[in-house]
């Protein structure tokens, strides 16, 4: 029997609905329906790796950035919230007080409402005509940045609605939004539909700390010259992580985070300072399933890309690439079994990792391998080992695949 054949025996056409388009994330979203605590609805390996997330550290690290900035906040939970799951993540940040939160993509949004999410939910991505039901009719917030807005103005008088938006202003990113030179007559054209409602107005800095000076001028001015054509705004937003740590000037009326709500510094300098005491929340942990011993000369894996120089021991963990983890950490990190560290090989595939064990007979089939570890001391955070591997810290975050099981603990909101 040909192997695609088989796999439909497997559950009578299992094969197509796996394969279908979409299916990746209706599949994630049935185990988020359970996140907060419980455990996710879909079946999981005992062996299968595991992602576990600590919401207690990202209330701690909101409230870390509250009294810091003193404004409203807008948590950026795109990307599965960084990787530690959109759902799970967004109840914990609206339970501890989060004003809004942005996503990337319109389904993210959607999701959100569908899980009870009932505070600001922005959506930065894209949308078009056909869009416009399911953003109105959720009350979704929508990014706007050309005369697009008309069909959330239409849909809004069929439905008899008024829809929030935010208008994103390009100061000089040059990935999305209308040109600041250009924004005043967008924004009065924007002002003047009946069912729209200016929520906010917002643009995206480089991060290059001179540039983002001009282009917070820019942003200021054209605010300045709506204000006095007697626009309301609404919240004024330009500051994400790294914003935050350059001056006041930037935080507005409202900032927006991303990756140190989840505990990680937006660059070599503020990890070092530590100015938040933040609190990586995620740990990554996969099962050592087989264990051989080598001789020298003996290979591993695909090309014989390991060869043994000795004898030595190596375990085979059951997490690859496809879960998220890095192809290009091989022989440049470690991993923790039984509070022992040990080297990556070379070899990382699809669906397997190895590691060499040295000499060592305590590892055993079945073991824990702690992949990403939440506390600082045992050096395997994501920023500690994007230094080893030169993989950004927030790319590892958000490649993990969505398809892991995430498991919550509880969030305690008196930090």
């Amino acid at each position: 029997m040909k192997r695609r054949n088989f796999l439909k025996t497997l559950g009578g056409g299992s094969l197509a609905a796996l394969s279908s388009p979409g299916a990746a994330d209706r599949f994630a979203g049935r185990q988020e329906k359970n996140a907060g605590g419980s455990a996710p609805l879909t079946v999981s390996g005992h062996r299968d790796p595991r992602i576990e997330v600590n919401l207690d550290h990202i209330v701690w690290n909101l409230a870390q950035l509250k009294k810091r900035v003193k404004v409203s906040v807008m948590g950026v939970v795109k990307a599965n919230a960084y990787g530690h799951g959109l759902v799970g993540v967004a109840k914990a940040l609206e339970a501890a007080g989060v004003e809004a939160l942005m996503v990337g993509k319109l389904r993210e949004a959607v999701a959100l409402r569908e899980a009870g999410i009932k505070c600001p939910i922005l959506n930065f991505g894209p949308f078009d005509r056909h869009d416009s039901d399911e953003i109105v009719g959720r009350n979704i917030s929508q990014s706007v940045f050309t005369e697009d807005a008309a069909y959330l103005d239409e849909t809004a008088a069929r439905l008899k609605r008024t829809a929030p938006v935010h208008i994103d202003i390009d100061t000089g990113m040059g990935r999305t939004g209308v040109l600041h030179d250009r924004a005043l007559p967008l924004i009065e054209k924007i002002a003047s539909f009946p069912h729209l409602r200016i929520e906010g107005v917002c643009t995206t800095l480089t991060e290059d700390p001179e540039f983002d000076k001009e282009q917070l001028r820019r942003f200021l001015d054209i605010c300045s010259a709506a204000n006095k054509r007697g626009i309301s705004l609404g919240w004024r937003h330009a500051a994400s992580s790294a914003a935050v740590f350059y001056s006041s000037d930037f935080y507005l009326d409202m900032i927006r985070p991303g990756i140190t709500l989840y505990g990680y510094y937006p660059n070599a300098r503020t990890r070092k300072e530590d100015a938040l005491s933040l609190r990586p929340a995620l740990k990554f942990s996969a099962a050592v399933i087989f264990i051989k011993d080598l001789s020298p000369g003996e290979s591993l894996s695909y090309l014989r890309v390991f060869k043994a120089g000795k004898k030595m021991r190596a375990a085979t963990l059951g997490v690859g690439y496809s879960d998220g983890y890095p192809f290009l950490f091989g022989g440049k990190v470690s991993v923790m079994i039984r509070d022992k560290k040990f080297q990556v090989l070379e070899a990382v595939t699809s669906n397997h990792v190895m590691v060499d064990l040295g000499d060592d007979r305590e590892v055993r089939i079945g073991d824990e391998a702690v992949l990403i570890h939440p506390d600082k001391g045992p050096g395997l955070t994501a920023d500690a080992l994007a230094e080893r591997s030169g993989v950004p810290d927030y790319k590892i975050l958000i490649g993990l695949s969505p398809l892991t099981q995430r498991a919550y603990s509880e969030a305690r909101l008196s930090s």
